[in-house]
């Protein structure tokens, strides 16, 4: 299962950074199981939110965990 890292709620939000609600969104879209955890940048191989474990890979980035996810699982996001 892959494991979405990523900031609290707060002001009324589910989750305050835009990035990681882009990420969840593609999980979704995408049809996979994911559990979400709070987590702090410096965990971070690059140091920011949002990244994934995805089995043994860490994936950071939004950017690039949409790649991660369009060449493993076979998701087009761009598909009509």
């Amino acid at each position: 299962m892959i494991v979405l890292y990523g900031a609290q709620a707060a002001f009324g939000l589910p989750q305050v950074s835009p990035y990681v609600s882009k990420t969840e969104i593609q999980l979704k879209m995408a049809g996979l199981a994911y559990e979400a955890r709070d987590a702090m940048p410096e965990e971070s191989p690059k140091g920011q939110i949002p990244f994934i474990d995805d089995g043994e890979v860490r994936v950071a980035d939004s950017t690039f965990i949409r790649m991660h996810l369009e060449r493993t699982y076979g998701v087009d996001f761009d598909e009509g």
